[in-house]
């Protein structure tokens, strides 16, 4: 987002990326969002990677709503935790003023923070990501709120090893078969000649939607 803006990703002061400590301030980040296209949208997306770790942010730009969807944990795990999702809620307030609502910070609600949503997660400690990843895929963020009342768990099954290995190939074979890889035509050749896959000639076309099970084709 900075380099797109002619900025450096890394704080002059001391020469490291940006941290937790240069968020207090969060409207000398705000200039490098685009206001207008955020608003042009009911939901926003927002996978975050934080020391080594995956969680995912949805803001409801319409209702003005903020959730967490964390694999691992239902509530803030650790104060650095709560510092980013105090940083994302003044993200919040800004878009309620851009849209035209009163800022929650004149309703008293200064100490607004995202709500957890209770949902079944990762049984490792590796998979954060591919959980992140699906969820961007299968969860309808309009049934978040529900599920956030009186400890509703949000209604997804439970995945286990045999199925996030399965995601896994998946996201591997959809990321392969990109129509934006630059190596897909190479990757579909290589794998013609193996005999593993559906021939080029449908895999050319911008109707397939590729799965694991493909992988297993003869």
């Amino acid at each position: 987002m900075f380099e797109k803006h002619g900025q450096s990703w890394m704080d002059t002061q001391n020469n490291r990326p940006h941290g937790i400590a240069s968020l207090v301030n969060h409207e000398e980040y705000m200039v490098y969002l685009d206001k207008k296209k955020l608003l042009t949208h009911r939901f926003i997306f927002a996978p975050i990677l934080f020391s080594e770790y995956w969680w995912l942010y949805v803001l409801d730009v319409e209702k003005r709503d903020f959730f967490v969807l964390d694999s691992k944990n239902i509530v803030s795990p650790n104060d650095e935790r709560s510092s980013l999702n105090r940083f994302a809620s003044n993200i919040l307030d800004q878009l309620r003023i851009w849209a035209g609502a009163p800022s929650i910070f004149d309703q008293g609600l200064c100490s607004l923070l995202p709500r957890y949503v209770n949902i079944p997660g990762q049984p490792n400690e590796t998979d954060c990501g591919v959980f992140i990843m699906k969820w961007m895929e299968l969860i309808d963020p309009t049934g978040l709120a529900a599920s956030c009342e009186a400890n509703k768990g949000y209604n997804i099954d439970k995945w286990g090893e045999p199925k996030l290995d399965e995601f896994r190939k998946e996201i591997v074979a959809k990321i392969m078969l990109s129509k934006d890889n630059e190596k897909r035509m190479k990757t579909i050749r290589i794998l013609n000649e193996m005999g593993n896959i559906r021939p080029a000639a449908v895999l050319q076309s911008p109707y397939v939607q590729v799965s694991s099970a493909d992988l297993y084709i003869k």
